[in-house]
Order: C-alpha cells, then sequence, then structure tokens
C-alpha cells in the first residue's frame, strides 16, 4: 500500500521548537527580558525603579507579553503554506515468486514516487494571514493597556505606602505623647490634683493611642505587601521603604474621537473586530474549491 510521506512538514515541526527562542530576538516581537532581583529590601525604593521593574517583573503584565508571544507565534504558523507530500508505492508483489535479485530496477516488483502539491484558492493563505496579522495587533494593545493599568495602580500604592510611613511615624509620636501625659495624671492622681475619672480619660487616650498604632503597622504591612506584588518582589516585602517623591507629570488629557481611537483598549477592541471579519472571511471561503498538483515516477 502507498506510503505517504510529508516532504517539508517534518522538518520544519522538528525545528520550530528551536527556532521560537532565536524568533524572539527579531526585532518587532514581544522579546520578554528575566525579572532582576530584588536587592532594595534595606534601602528605600524609589518611584522610577518601582516603574523601571513593573514591565518585566508584574505577573499581569508577564501574562500579557506571553499572550503577544503566543499570537507572533500564530502568525508564523500562518504563514506557512501547505508542505508538498512525497508518496513511495510498491505493488505487484508475488508472494511465491519473490522480489527476485540484482539492484531495484532488475526487482520483480512495480515501484512508484509521486509528489503532491496543495494550490490553496479563494485567498485563504492571505485571510489566515490578515487573522492572525489583526490577533497580534491586538494582544500588542493588550500588552500596552496592561501596562497602564499595572503603573497607575503602582503609583497608587506607591504612595499609600508613602503615606502609611507619615502617618506611623506621627501615630507612634501620638503614642509617646499619650505615655507621657498618662504618667503625668497619675503622679497628679497620687497628690490628689485630679479626680480619678480625669486619669481614667488619660488612660482611655493611651489605650486608643496603642490600638491606633497597631492598625496603622496592619495598613503598612498591607501597602508594602501591594507594591511588592506590582514589582514582583514579595519576599522583600516586610521590609520595603517608599523613598519620598513628588508626583508624576499627568499625560496629556484624552480630548476628540481621534485621541479616543488611539487608546489601547479601543484599539486592542478594534483589531479583534478585523480578526473576526477575517475569520468569517475564511470560513466563507472554503466553499472554493482547492487544487491539487500531482507529479508521478512510475
Amino acid at each position: 500500500m502507498p506510503r505517504q510521506r510529508p516532504f517539508k512538514g517534518s522538518v520544519f515541526a522538528l525545528f520550530l521548537p528551536l527556532a521560537l527562542p532565536l524568533l524572539s530576538l527579531l526585532p518587532g516581537t514581544a522579546a520578554a527580558q528575566s525579572c532582576p532581583p530584588f536587592t532594595g529590601a534595606v534601602e528605600a525604593i524609589s518611584l522610577g525603579l518601582a516603574e523601571s521593574r513593573l514591565a518585566y517583573c508584574n505577573r499581569d503584565v508577564q501574562a500579557a507579553r506571553r499572550a503577544l508571544e503566543a499570537a507572533e507565534a500564530d502568525r508564523i504558523t500562518a504563514g506557512q503554506r501547505p508542505n508538498p507530500n512525497l508518496t513511495i508505492g510498491a505493488s505487484n508483489i508475488n508472494p511465491h515468486v519473490g522480489v527476485g535479485g540484482g539492484p531495484l530496477r532488475d526487482k520483480t516488483i512495480d515501484s512508484s514516487i509521486r509528489l503532491d502539491q496543495l494550490v490553496e484558492r479563494g485567498g485563504k493563505a492571505s485571510l489566515r494571514e490578515a487573522q492572525a496579522d489583526a490577533a497580534v495587533a491586538a494582544a500588542r494593545a493588550d500588552l500596552q493597556e496592561m501596562l497602564r493599568q499595572q503603573r497607575q495602580l503602582l503609583r497608587q500604592n506607591f504612595f499609600e505606602l508613602t503615606f502609611q510611613q507619615a502617618r506611623i511615624a506621627v501615630q507612634r509620636e501620638f503614642v509617646n505623647y499619650a505615655h507621657e501625659s498618662l504618667g503625668a495624671a497619675e503622679k497628679r492622681l497620687k497628690v490628689g490634683d485630679v479626680a480619678p475619672s480625669e486619669a481614667n480619660r488619660f488612660r482611655l487616650d493611651d489605650v486608643r493611642a496603642q490600638s491606633d498604632l497597631r492598625q496603622t503597622e496592619v495598613d503598612i504591612r498591607k501597602a508594602r505587601v501591594e507594591v511588592a506584588k506590582s514589582i514582583g518582589a514579595e519576599q522583600a516585602a516586610a521590609g520595603m521603604k517608599a523613598a519620598s517623591a513628588e508626583l508624576p507629570k499627568v499625560e496629556g488629557a484624552v480630548s476628540g474621537e481621534k485621541s479616543l481611537e488611539q487608546r489601547a483598549d479601543i484599539v486592542a477592541a478594534m483589531k479583534r473586530i478585523e480578526a473576526a471579519e477575517a475569520a468569517r472571511r475564511l470560513a466563507t471561503s472554503i466553499a472554493t474549491r482547492d487544487v491539487t498538483v500531482s507529479a508521478q515516477f512510475d
């Protein structure tokens, strides 16, 4: 029975996993750099350093980057044309007589070599490429939108941590003042200068100040964890400190229909519409019959 073997597809499938890491280094691909280890657990981290780590250490940004890499890999697959098939067959074999001796031409069998090439019609190849190109553009816009969202969240968490650091310093001063006031009230109580109810009020203020301090310590730990999650440094969250920083400059306000169309989330949505339209046209192109060109030597 004739045996069909892919002429070039098996070689391409073999070297594709080895070529993908090299393709990520080409221009226009999502070459993801490794996240550097965080060494700023003791020293205060600046907003600039935090934002520089965001692009390669944030988990959500990394997921969006991997989605872009997957879309680019699908684009490579979509650009491949059908491979020719090489068929080698043997027939008219007599089991009683055998195949005989000598070279292949002297065997008592009929041998054939056949080469088949599928030719797609109806623009199927270009439609696949258009769909893959739109998907890549949508994934790239999704990455930009994710970077914008995570940068905004990082800035909120960073300044929240800065606020909690100032708050805990003030709260510790309140605790010290409450201790000093309580000590003075107890001395005055001993000499009969104040009533017991007045001394109890100072005791209540001292307990309230300590409770507020503990709540502030919980809030600053939460703020440290949120900042550490944004920059992929969860292991250093316990000792993270935020350096003083000025508010970043606000980007130009969005105005007009043209500016709205340039937003990354709107661009991603429009590109997905283009990909869906190309997929619909590709599905309808199945009605156009393909042609197979064959050459056989017996």
